[in-house]
């Protein structure tokens, strides 16, 4: 007989083990989970309602800007590329088309991922703004401490479900996810208020600079000379002010996934980031590149159920008659019912965005502290509360699917263990 060469056996190539920045891929199912989307629709709910108390306090800028590009006012606004096709008049036929109708290429433009952080970067913008009033300063400050408070609580919540399902690939509910985070947040809050701190005080060493300033004769001389210290202490504020904006998000996820607190989640991010400046920008760069694709599928399918619903109903209805019912200059009860159905898919959108955010933090913190110290992408926090299901299973008697049951059988005399090599000593010596 001939000798046969044996068969070569092919493994698979790790691609994740040897690019772990592949896992980013992995952020569009975190993100389309419905506990997410709802607690980030409550989030943005919230931050709509502070706004609005904001507005009616006596150093509320008057009138308040409404526009999206002020870095003074925080106002959310629903995203009206959903709503276009139920509040413009549509041309003749059965369909609502807007007369300029959004290109798939305005889609992206239109949607950011970074629209979450502007919650946090607009107000932060404005304190550092020259010129700016004590009353812009103080309505600033409240909705930056807003913002802080209320993604501290839900951020930290999401990041927490979405630690979970990335390292484990288990689940958590709502209640646990807000619950863990309403306990940690001090920390929450404290961790991008510390970098505050410590620009204060290379601040005041500004602030001396300038008051020697006013000494008569010698205070434009005194300036002058101290202005290269000037510069040096403005040089830290700035590098604190931008490793605080870029890795805010990432220190709430620190959190969320090693239960520590402010200070830790503030040092890690400052060491990640220094120490692993390169990794994270292409990190940041995959997720842009990838999230701005997801973001158009997901809006590309919004504007689809807005546009058959209305196709659909407008030929029982009448299209004109269907589009009268979006008409924001009526006041009447179906009006207002309408629209809010369509605001509902706005929020449900924006929800997602926020979702996709804090998730691909999430997993870009795991990879940072995975490059930075090696600690496995499996390694995450549980708390005792989490534990409790896993602690109870698997029950005495009961094994993992596909295993056998194994019992031992009952030892009646105490002294011995079981072990039949054990009981037959024990009868040789008797």
């Amino acid at each position: 007989m001939m000798n046969q060469k044996p068969a070569l056996i092919t493994e698979p190539i790790p691609y994740k083990t040897l690019f772990p920045w592949l896992n980013l891929f992995r952020v569009f199912r975190l993100a389309v989970d419905f506990q997410k989307i709802l607690l980030a629709a409550a989030a943005i709910l919230l931050l709509m309602l502070g706004n609005q108390l904001f507005n009616k306090l006596p150093f509320a800028p008057q009138p308040p800007v409404s526009s999206r590009s002020a870095l003074v006012h925080q106002r959310i606004e629903f995203p009206p590329r959903h709503s276009d096709l139920f509040l413009q008049a549509p041309q003749q036929g059965l369909t609502p088309v807007p007369e300029q109708s959004p290109s798939l290429g305005g889609l992206i433009r239109d949607a950011t991922l970074l629209e979450p952080m502007s919650y946090f970067t607009r107000p932060v913008l404005t304190l550092f703004e020259a010129g700016a009033s004590w009353s812009m300063l103080a309505y600033a400050t409240t909705q930056l401490l807003w913002a802080i408070i209320v993604w501290a609580v839900f951020g930290g919540a999401i990041t927490r479900i979405a630690a979970i399902q990335f390292a484990q690939d288990d689940h958590i509910g709502i209640r646990a996810a807000l619950g863990f985070s309403l306990k940690r947040i001090l920390s929450l809050v404290s961790a991008p208020l510390l970098p505050f701190a410590g620009m204060g005080f290379f601040w005041i060493l500004c602030l001396l600079i300038g008051l020697s300033g006013n000494i008569p004769s010698a205070g434009g001389v005194i300036v002058s000379l101290f202005w290269g210290l000037a510069f040096l202490f403005a040089f830290v504020m700035s590098l604190i002010l931008l490793v605080t904006l870029a890795g805010w998000p990432l220190m709430m996820t620190t959190i969320s996934v090693e239960d520590s607190d402010g200070f830790d989640g503030l040092s890690r991010i400052f060491s990640y980031i220094f120490g692993r400046i390169w990794y994270f920008l292409w990190l940041v760069f995959v997720t842009l590149c990838y999230g701005a694709a997801c973001l158009f599928f997901v809006e590309l399918l919004m504007q689809l159920i807005s546009h058959l619903a209305f196709w659909g109903v407008g030929w029982g209805m009448g299209s004109q008659q269907a589009s009268q019912l979006f008409h924001q200059g009526q006041t009447t009860l179906a009006t207002s019912i309408s629209i809010g159905w369509g605001s509902l898919l706005n929020i449900t959108f924006s929800g997602f965005v926020i979702s996709f955010f804090w998730s691909a933090n999430t997993v870009i913190y795991f990879l940072l502290r995975k490059c930075d110290d090696g600690t496995p992408l499996d390694h995450v926090y549980h708390t005792e509360e989490e534990g409790e299901t896993a602690n109870e299973l698997p029950l005495a008697g009961v094994a993992k699917a596909g295993d056998p049951v194994i019992e031992r059988p009952v030892n009646p005399d105490p002294t011995t263990d079981g072990d039949p090599q054990d009981e037959k000593e024990m009868t040789d010596k008797e």
